[in-house]
């Protein structure tokens, strides 16, 4: 039984020393054959999809290593029709490669998801393309931590129902420069795109600007004419400025188009029904994550759990964890029959709006309204739950304030002054119907500013201060307008020591309404602390810059070097931080430049009010506001006060309509060098504004003889 025994030490050993190394071999070789590859150059060019749904062209352009020119048509030549946000192609890269840089470019205005898989079955969000300002076909580019993947899927998913892609480009190795030179195919003009169920195919948004922009022009035109040759053809001016003004009444409306083809604003309802209704409950700080807490609830907690939504204590983008973790924070605010009636009328709203546009919501800035505003806001809310009818009607309130509105034009004024009002409102871009309008209560302000300065015209000062205090009130800014009638008073009383009655009405008009309307707030909103907690929401909002700011202050803290496209960031969990927080430095840094240009104007502005009818005074006073605070641009509709001046001097209507025309053509940017993001593009309509304004307060300093 020797013969069967254990092999010697000397032999064991032997044979653990060449076992061992043969075993860490196939470990390494295994190792290095788990490592994902990362190749060079694009890993999608020339690949035919492995799938592709809902495709109407020619899938090989989308990986065929050209480009259409910036800006062509969505439906060229190179591009490849989704016909609908379910459409989408499927690419096997044939094994797992690492993937770091990504480019595609795509229709501007639409929203686009590329999602990756190790296994073709599990797909998770890789790159979510955010639609651009700009129209056509738009080239996006990021850079990513690396993402191992084998199959890249390309959806539609949300926008104006024209998808289309021209090419997409993924790399693991970056390309030098990124993003990379691709060749460009000429495009012709595009072809007529489909009609939609419910679609204007040419009346649109865009065509709606470019005819607000010659609308400007044939005014700008008019005015002219009538400045150089007074006396010659006044029949035919008159007649044609009559037609310009009800085509700009038509034109605001988007000749009865609205929203293309809505006339509903779903956001702003959204914020200011649901915000105003629940204010008890809701506060100025917890809109979002209550609408969080009923989503989920209503069987969207995975949805909820990959949003990032604004913290309304400290405007910063965040996730969704804690919220879900503590349901309670937001439900121990209500009784159970209100969390059920704010449950349905949050389903109602989110019912009426697509899935993305419902997750955008919630980044916005939340509810921002006065106690006041609330006063008319929540008792009309709380009238019913939220359904069609409360919603459509409730909605025809700011249309019938904008009626109103140019009825007391035409009462103080004549038609000739209101048309001229009505044209500049009607082709401002920054004051657009596409912002707000077919809102809830979002015009209010406008009607009892304009109200005010038609009241001092027809000598009602009474009337006249009652109606501004209600719109200093309602949105706070509309009191800087004060500043006007306090210099002209202020100036009257150093020279004559006395005060005429007319000042004494209006500044008492001003007090009676808020010591009427403030209490009355104060009850609706539960008490005095509203105010302060609205101060403090105010300062908070007032110190996060917005894209879309316009002002003085746009002005001094803007930076080349700090514009969006420079310090947007994909990457970040809020890609305008970096942008934000160089604003504010920028800010910081000048304003001892901006406070004495503060100064400056209203002393400028003093000369100007000096011995003016008190409706003068208080409709210079509204070239303080862009000068006094930085508002986002659709309070520009200011300028339609500010436009009556047009009574005394067509030089007012003059400057006003070539600064709307230049904002239009800001907006439009014909030229490739001009500026493309929003950001840019504001602080270049915030200086035409402020220059057509700074030259009327300067005529009106300079011509005493206009009374």
């Amino acid at each position: 039984m020797r013969g069967l025994a254990a092999p010697s030490f000397g032999r064991r050993c032997g044979l653990r020393h060449s076992f061992v190394p043969f075993l860490l071999a196939l470990l390494a070789a295994g190792g290095a054959a788990a490592q994902p590859e990362c190749p060079a150059g694009n890993l999608l060019h020339g690949r035919t999809p492995a799938e592709a749904r809902g495709i109407a062209s020619d899938t090989a352009r989308l990986t065929d290593n050209f480009v259409a020119p910036e800006g062509a048509g969505w439906n060229g030549p190179q591009a490849t029709i989704f016909e609908s946000a379910s459409s989408g192609v499927t690419w096997d890269l044939s094994r797992p490669v690492l993937l770091r840089h990504l480019l595609l470019q795509a229709d501007a205005d639409d929203r686009y998801l590329l999602s990756s898989s190790l296994d073709g079955a599990s797909y998770s969000p890789l790159w979510q393309i955010e639609p651009e300002e700009s129209g056509g076909l738009r080239r996006r580019a990021v850079s990513l931590p690396e993402v191992e993947a084998r199959y890249l899927r390309l959806a539609a998913a949300d926008g104006d129902g024209f998808y289309s892609v021209a090419e997409v480009q993924v790399f693991c190795q970056q390309p030098e420069p990124f993003p990379p030179a691709i060749p460009t195919l000429a495009a012709p003009a595009p072809a007529a795109p489909p009609k939609p169920e419910g679609k204007v195919p040419f009346w649109n948004d865009e065509s709606s600007a470019r005819w607000e922009l010659i609308l400007a022009l044939l005014g700008l035109a008019l005015l002219l004419w009538q400045r150089l040759r007074p006396e010659h053809g006044r029949i035919l001016r008159d007649r044609l400025l009559a037609v310009l003004g009800v085509l700009a009444l038509l034109t605001y409306f988007n000749f009865g188009a609205f929203h293309f083809p809505k006339f509903i604003h779903d956001w702003e309802w959204t914020h200011y029904y649901i915000g105003a209704k629940y204010f008890h409950e809701l506060d100025y700080d917890k809109l979002y994550e209550c609408i969080a807490v009923a989503d989920s609830e209503d069987g969207l907690a995975g949805k909820v759990a990959r949003r990032k939504l604004t913290n309304l204590r400290t405007n910063v983008l965040e996730g969704t964890a804690e919220i879900l973790a503590h349901p309670e924070r937001c439900k121990n605010e209500f009784s159970a029959g209100r969390w059920a009636e704010f449950r349905h009328d949050v389903s109602f709203f989110r019912g009426r709006q697509s899935s993305s546009r419902w997750e955008d919501l919630q980044t916005d800035h939340g509810y921002n309204a006065t106690p006041v505003w609330n006063i008319a806001g929540s008792v009309l809310a709380n009238l019913a739950p939220a359904g069609n009818a409360q919603l459509y009607s409730l909605a025809l309130l700011d249309p019938l304030y904008f009626l109103a509105m140019a009825g007391l034009m035409v009462w103080a004024f004549g038609w000739r002054t209101t048309a001229v009002a009505l044209l500049v409102l009607a082709t401002s871009f920054p004051a657009r119907f596409y912002w707000t309008g077919g809102s809830y209560l979002r015009w209010d302000w406008l009607f009892y500013t304009v109200a005010a300065i038609c009241c001092l015209r027809k000598d009602r000062p009474l009337l006249a201060g009652l109606a501004l205090g209600y719109a200093a009130l309602l949105r706070i800014f509309p009191a800087l307008i004060f500043a006007g009638p306090v210099l002209a008073a202020g100036f009257e009383y150093w020279r004559d020591r006395r005060l005429d009655r007319r000042w004494i009405r209006f500044f008492l008009g001003a007090a009676l309404a808020g010591a009427v309307l403030a209490p009355l707030g104060a009850a609706t909103a539960g008490g005095f602390g509203a105010y302060r907690k609205f101060a403090e929401n105010t300062i908070k909002h007032k110190e996060t810059p917005l894209t879309n700011h316009m002002g003085l202050r746009t002005l001094v803290a803007y930076r080349p070097a700090e514009a969006g496209h420079v310090l947007f960031d994909q990457k970040a969990a809020d890609p305008w931080l970096r942008w934000k927080n160089a604003r504010l430095a920028a800010f910081a840094e000048a304003k001892g430049i901006y406070f004495v240009l503060v100064l400056g104007f209203l002393a400028l502005l003093a000369f100007a009010a000096r011995g003016r009818e008190p409706w003068m005074a208080a409709a210079l006073g509204i070239a303080f506001i862009p000068v006094g605070v930085e508002l986002t641009c659709y309070y520009y509709a200011f300028l339609a006060g500010f436009a009556l001046l047009q009574e005394r001097s067509e030089a007012v209507g003059i400057w006003l309509l070539a600064a709307s025309a230049a904002t239009q053509f800001v907006a439009w940017k014909p030229f490739a060098a001009m500026p493309g993001w929003r950001d840019e593009q504001y602080t270049l309509m915030s200086a035409a504004t402020l220059i057509a304004l700074l030259l009327i307060v300067i005529h009106f300093a300079r011509r005493r003889s206009l009374r």
